[in-house]
């Protein structure tokens, strides 16, 4: 059996050597490009929400993420913490079909887990929040960049460029700008996903805040040519309806 344990810190800056450990990992299975993006997307939701709740960002305390590969076409990984006792798994399942109205801002983090891997197990033992995931490999590796956004502007509207990664790192900025250009006036905010090539539940978030701000003040925010990976996650998120994705052509 392939393994390999990384201790980290309460600190969301530590996603980073998850990433890293992730695609170091991946590679040496010929995971797919697919299953990279579906793990780093699962262990970023699990992890900040370990760090952000479970220790309240309190970066002197740490915990374990292990990956393990026993079958040639699945990987498992397991988090390992002593927050208080927490089963995730036990939340009310997130109604993806509501309007953007009904929608809440957050919530969809651990839906998106469910969803994008085969296995999800919680147990309490021995003192320790135990949360599993397992995944069916597709093979073929891939790799992405962090977030880079680009602006035009013109009167009340405006084009963000997105490519990179969106996720619980990067999204802040997004969201600033974002602010921002609402508290200026605009009303038209077109979202090119074209070079995007992950977003997490912290990325959505910042849409849907978008999406709800532009509305109550009688504007409207566009996603445009969302690639198959972001794609794939509006999709298991309710949110190609909510936020009103056009079809592909």
């Amino acid at each position: 059996m392939k393994s390999h344990t990384l201790t980290i810190a309460a600190d969301l800056a530590e996603l980073a050597r998850v990433m890293e450990m992730i695609d170091e990992f991946c590679a040496g299975v010929n995971a797919s490009a697919a299953d990279v993006s579906a793990l780093h997307l699962a262990l970023e939701e699990i992890v900040t929400n370990v760090i952000t709740h479970g220790y309240r960002n309190d970066a002197a305390r740490s915990f374990t993420v292990r990956l393990e590969s026993s079958e040639a076409d699945r990987i498992r990984a397991v988090v390992a913490d002593d927050a208080p006792a927490y089963n995730p798994l036990a939340r009310a399942e997130v109604n993806t079909a509501l309007p953007l109205e009904a929608r809440p801002v957050g919530g969809l983090g651990v839906h998106l887990v469910k969803k994008l891997m085969d296995v999800c197990m919680y147990e309490h033992r021995d003192g320790r929040n135990v949360f599993s995931i397992e995944r069916r490999l597709s093979r073929a590796a891939g790799a992405a960049a962090s977030i880079s956004i680009a602006t035009s502007r013109l009167a009340s509207s405006a084009t963000l460029a997105l490519s990179g990664r969106l996720d619980g790192l990067s999204s802040p900025e997004l969201e600033q700008q974002v602010l921002g250009l609402i508290a200026s006036g605009v009303k038209a905010l077109t979202f090119d996903l074209s070079g995007l090539d992950y977003v997490s539940s912290a990325g959505l978030r910042v849409f849907i805040i978008a999406a709800k701000k532009l509305k109550a003040s009688g504007g409207a925010a566009q996603f445009n040519s969302l690639t198959p990976a972001v794609r794939e996650v509006f999709h298991i998120s309710g949110l190609l309806t909510a936020l009103g994705v056009m079809p592909q052509a």
